[in-house]
């Protein structure tokens, strides 16, 4: 329904409302479904964690806002432009979240298969159902059969795509994105050599961190 609203807009505010419907569609999942309706569990977040990224996300609230509302492009001229620019952006963040999405789910799985055979195993014994134990298997489905963490390599794809929404001089997007890189790389790295400490480089075989073939 939204996106409908927004095709009767004018050009000029048509990709502006775009970014911002594609942000909001896109942190409704990150920040309110994924940890409070679809996760089996979750770890728990330190205080430190949760105002750092609440200090990141209200600044970039305001870069996109500022940018948006009248620091970036403003005519009708200026968006016109780059109308097939706006058309592939759309295409490639909609995949990105796709296969933020599909992967998301099957690292929950995992745990939802662990939860249903332990209720199970309970279920026999007698014994109540308490909390899942957790669970660490290789991911093996989709981009996971090529990178160890491909749900950050969609992540990074969905926000290379609503950069070209913006533009490539929109700053807040080509920020936002490199601060993605800049810190989910050396978590990559990290959980590359966690996995390969858990389970033996045999059983990973060929998968890279992140980036298929290269990282």
């Amino acid at each position: 329904m939204a996106s409908c609203f927004v095709g009767f807009l004018p050009c000029e505010f048509r990709t502006r409302a775009s970014l911002i419907l594609r942000q909001v569609m896109h942190y409704i999942y990150r920040a309110i479904l994924s940890p409070l309706v679809l996760n089996p569990s979750m770890s728990p977040m330190g205080p430190l964690v949760w105002l750092m990224a609440f200090g990141f996300q209200i600044c970039n609230a305001i870069s996109i806002g500022g940018y948006l509302a009248g620091y970036g492009p403003t005519t009708k001229d200026e968006w016109n432009v780059r109308s097939g620019y706006v058309f592939v952006g759309l295409v490639i963040w909609c995949w990105g979240l796709m296969g933020n999405m599909f992967h998301d789910d099957d690292l929950r799985e995992i745990r939802r298969a662990a939860d249903r055979k332990q209720r199970k195993q309970a279920a026999e014994e007698g014994k109540p159902v308490g909390s899942v134990d957790k669970v660490y298997m290789i991911p093996k489905n989709g981009l996971f059969k090529y990178v160890l963490h491909a749900h950050y390599l969609c992540e990074w794809i969905e926000w290379a795509g609503w950069w070209m929404i913006g533009g490539w001089k929109c700053i807040p997007a080509r920020t936002f994105l490199v601060n993605e890189l800049a810190t989910m790389i050396p978590r990559a790295l990290q959980g590359k050599r966690w996995y390969e400490k858990r389970f033996g480089k045999e059983k990973l075989g060929n998968r890279k961190a992140v980036i298929p073939g290269v990282l």
